[in-house]
């Protein structure tokens, strides 16, 4: 069962890359506002959430941790998108695969959580065959020191230290009753994002501008991506935290499948023109993959 949500949740992310970047370029929307819009929504889930299964009674530390990890997992989003924002989707892409690079230092260092040797070599060959398939082609210049690489950095450390500080919560609280927590901590990040210099100014008179389908496709944008995210954390909620983001790596598979299927049926929203070398590429780096899991599960 964690398995299967360990791999939907990043099925679920891909979607959501795609609507991000058609936010950042179709409609111009600053980062700082799509952040401020998810701490927004992540509250009000976590309000329906809260109606639904009422109020649990915890001790105050497992709280804070849970509204930490909250707090992190929106603030993680501004460096990302910022990152989205100064580069190709493509240049991103890869360097968010060190994500469970963090987590698996983390997780070690403040849950002690360890693997079998060779479920490190298989969560080394799944990292590996996913930063290989996020690559449009073998240029290794995407570990330039750029801005976008420092933001992609920051945001890949702060979801690690989201999903670690979850994973504390999650043993002490059930699922469901972390989810408000975890909605309250989105709602501070939020507020702190807003706060920030001219943010909230900026927010408000761009916010004005919008139109219906713009707060439309907002809203979608967000269920999506709290759906990966709460994926993500109820697959956190049966097995180690480090196996759940190693199996992140399968994002990249998803994205591109998504992109294949976009560019035959929808070219007018994505058209990718691979090459022979480019499909050799991702082919290889599958196998990878998959010879991965199977160290990890054999």
């Amino acid at each position: 069962m964690g398995i299967f949500f360990s791999i939907l949740s990043p099925a679920i992310y891909g979607i959501n890359n795609y609507i991000d970047k058609f936010f950042l370029t179709k409609y111009n929307i600053s980062p700082v506002v799509i952040s401020i819009y998810t701490g927004i929504y992540g509250f009000l889930f976590g309000i329906i959430i809260l109606f639904l299964t009422g109020v649990y009674s915890a001790d105050l530390k497992s709280l804070l941790i849970i509204i930490s990890s909250g707090f992190f997992a929106n603030i993680n989003v501004l460096p990302y998108l910022k990152a989205l924002e100064n580069d190709e989707a493509s240049r991103i892409a890869p360097l968010l695969q060190f994500i469970p690079i963090f987590v698996l230092i983390l997780s070690f260092i403040f849950l002690g959580e360890m693997m079998q040797i060779k479920q490190y070599v298989g969560s080394l060959l799944i990292i590996v065959g996913a930063f290989l398939i996020s690559l449009q082609k073998l240029d290794f210049k995407v570990f330039n020191l750029r801005p976008s690489f420092w933001y992609a950095m920051l945001s890949s450390f702060l979801f690690g230290v989201s999903m670690v500080l979850y994973k504390f919560g999650v043993q002490e609280i059930p699922f469901w009753h972390t989810l408000p927590y975890e909605g309250f901590g989105m709602a501070l990040g939020a507020i702190a994002i807003c706060l920030y210099r001219n943010n909230k100014k900026n927010f408000i008179n761009e916010t004005k501008k919008f139109n219906k389908n713009v707060y439309i496709l907002i809203s979608v944008s967000e269920a999506i991506y709290l759906l990966a995210q709460y994926t993500a954390y109820f697959a956190a909620s049966l097995i180690s935290v480090s196996i759940v983001n190693v199996l992140g790596g399968f994002q990249p598979v998803f994205v591109l499948i998504y992109g294949i299927i976009l560019s035959l049926w929808f070219p007018q929203i994505l058209k990718e023109v691979v090459s022979k070398k480019i499909i050799v590429q991702k082919i290889v780096s599958i196998a990878i993959i998959i010879t991965g899991l199977y160290f990890i599960f054999s």
